[in-house]
This record gives structure tokens, C-alpha cells and sequence, in this order.
């Protein structure tokens, strides 16, 4: 493995996805979207219009990003153009409260997670015709989905009794699967872009580490051990590095380590 640390100072970061062309990072940070160069996260500047936001996501093209805002008595996903010339669109409303959105491989979906009575479940919005279906109806929270590579899945996590666990749900056959069943505290799953390996935060010891597991819920292996919080993992296109922010004593750095 390698390491390429970036610039230091961000205070609060609370989510990280890279650039489907590799050039950039879109993370939160005071809750507000930044895109800055990747990998070494340097030159940061604001996304405009995007205060109070604290997840971002690029769609497969590279040429918008995806989030929540709450406007006025409700909630609102939008797709913002990175042309800065155009104006965003809204893309789906809700009186219930929307986190996490995430676009398809193929740019036609949005996976977003809602805020239902006293749980959140995730859903599906078509983004042609507008339709939204929803995919999960339990008793507990859904969080933080990713698309599978292929588009026919989603990776998630769960709270699955007192801890927040790995699930995976095949969108065709609407058929849901429990990856890990422990007492550990797993978040922000990302999928590498060959699909084999799911890239996540983990509690395990004393400190959140990044780990990497296999799509099939095997192979549990530490990325990082360090004294740090190591947080929201994203894969280069390539899947050949994989970055993450670590909270260090002068605040959040982005950190890329090659993956072989």
C-alpha cells in the first residue's frame, strides 16, 4: 500500500465520494458540499447553494451531484449541475425527512433513504418519470445505501438490534440479506467498482478503522489500524485506491492508499 496525505484544518467532514474521471472529491464539511483535486484534496471550494447539507454524492458522469436539503415545510433531493451556468433541479419532495441519496450506474435512479413514522427505509425514485418505489419495510433504521456496480443492488447498513450491521438487497427479486451479524458499529459502505469488495467504517476495537469485506459478507479485513477515527471510504474509478478521511489532532485529512 502507498499513502497520499492531503491538506489538514477541516473541522467537521461528514461524508466523501470521488470523481467518476478521478480529478476530484465532493465532501461536507461544516455542513456545506466542497469539491476539491483528488487525491490530494487540496484547493477546496464551496458548492454553491449547498449550506446545510452533510452528504453529497457525483452521478456516474461527473457532471452533477446529488443531495437533500430541507425547504420550508418539507424535504427536497436536487440534482446540481457542476456547470455553473445551469441551475439545479429538484428532483423529488417529501413532508418526510430524505438523507443519503445515491445515483445508478446507469444515471436513471436515485437511492435515498426517508424518514418513515419512527424508522428509515429505503426507497427508489425513476428519475424520468418521477416514480418512487419504496425497497425496504422494517421495524429498523436503513442507512447510507450504494449501488452495486451492475446496478441490480444496493449495499447498506442496518440497526440490526443495538448494532448497525451490513445488509444487501437484490432490487429485482426484492430479496434482502444480512452480511454481518455482530455487535459492531458499521457505516458508509461503498462498493469497489469490479463489485467484489465493500469498503466501510468499522468499530471494532478501540478506534473506527477502515475494512473491507467481500460482497458475500467474507473476508473481514482491516484497511487502516491507527490510533485515528478513519472514516467514509470512496474507491478511485479505477478501484486501484481507496480514500478516506481521518480525523487527526489538527482536524480531517483525506488520505488515498493504493489497494494492491
Amino acid at each position: 500500500m502507498y499513502a497520499l496525505l492531503a491538506s489538514a484544518g477541516f473541522e467537521q467532514v461528514s461524508s466523501l465520494d470521488w470523481s467518476p474521471d478521478g480529478t476530484l472529491f465532493l465532501f461536507s464539511h461544516q455542513g456545506q458540499l466542497h469539491l476539491a483535486s483528488a487525491p490530494d484534496g487540496r484547493e477546496a471550494r464551496p458548492v454553491e447553494g449547498t449550506m446545510g447539507v452533510d452528504w453529497g454524492r457525483f452521478d456516474p458522469s461527473g457532471e452533477w451531484i446529488i443531495y437533500a436539503t430541507r425547504t420550508g415545510d418539507g424535504y427536497t433531493l436536487w440534482r446540481h449541475p457542476l456547470d455553473e451556468e445551469s441551475e439545479r433541479q429538484e428532483l423529488h419532495t417529501s413532508s418526510s425527512p430524505l438523507r443519503d441519496p445515491v445515483v445508478s450506474p446507469d444515471g436513471e435512479r436515485v437511492a435515498f433513504v426517508a424518514l418513515d413514522g419512527s424508522h428509515w427505509d429505503v426507497y427508489l425514485l425513476h428519475i424520468p418519470s418521477g416514480e418512487v418505489d419504496p425497497l425496504t419495510d422494517t421495524s429498523w433504521h436503513a442507512r447510507a445505501p450504494d449501488f452495486t456496480p451492475d446496478g441490480e443492488g444496493l449495499v447498506f447498513v442496518g440497526l440490526w438490534g443495538e448494532s448497525w450491521d451490513l445488509f444487501y438487497f437484490d432490487i429485482a427479486r426484492e430479496a434482502l440479506e444480512q452480511l454481518t451479524t455482530d455487535e459492531h458499529f458499521y457505516w458508509t459502505p461503498r462498493v469497489a467498482p469490479d463489485g467484489e469488495w465493500i469498503a466501510f467504517e468499522g468499530r471494532i476495537d478501540e478506534h473506527s478503522d477502515i475494512y473491507v469485506i467481500r460482497r458475500d459478507g467474507t473476508d473481514l479485513t482491516p484497511f487502516t489500524n491507527d490510533r485515528w477515527r478513519n472514516a467514509f471510504p470512496a474507491w478511485s474509478p479505477d478501484g486501484d485506491e481507496l480514500a478516506f478521511a481521518s480525523r487527526r489532532v489538527g482536524g480531517w485529512v483525506f488520505t488515498a492508499q493504493g489497494t494492491y
